[in-house]
């Protein structure tokens, strides 16, 4: 028999599973995307890139074609290894985080849904993309900067 070819990707189908118990309470805090369909997968054996950075997890929005094959608007897909190490808090601070990328499209008359009459959304970038040697030399110089500054010293 050939080699036969890795497949890195593993949808989490138990709906009862702790990834999806912690998908369910992580989404009380995103009221903007309650209609999307969510679906969990894992993603095995990720190695960190030349920088040192582990992807940990990451929101896939689904374009047109996979709708139809599958009802689901967004897919969260968990570093497997990683998510055995954490912590429960650990895990519920990747899920929100991951949450945060998915946000429902908005226009001047309120939500939009696509000709279908399903609700339409897109995927966030995050508030700030900083290096921090730039921010060690120079501060807080952009008005994201200021405004994660704050929200740091509040939580502390």
């Amino acid at each position: 028999m050939s080699k036969l070819k890795k497949v890195n990707f593993e949808l989490i189908d138990d709906t009862e599973s702790e990834p999806y118990l912690i998908l369910a309470a992580m989404r009380g805090h995103h009221d903007d995307i309650r209609e999307a369909a969510i679906a969990l997968a894992w993603r095995k054996e990720l190695k960190p890139d030349k920088d040192g950075h582990l992807v940990l997890g990451k929101c896939v929005k689904t374009s047109d074609l996979s709708r139809e094959f599958a009802a689901y608007d967004f897919i969260i897909v968990l570093n497997r290894e990683t998510w055995e190490d954490f912590t429960n808090a650990q895990k519920e601070a990747l899920v929100d985080h991951e949450l945060c990328h998915a946000a429902a499209v908005t226009d001047a008359d309120g939500a939009c849904y696509d000709e279908r009459r399903r609700r339409v959304f897109r995927c966030r970038k995050h508030d700030i993309e900083e290096f921090q040697e730039v921010v060690s030399r120079h501060g807080c110089y952009k008005r994201d900067l200021e405004e994660f500054a704050e929200a740091l010293k509040r939580k502390r």
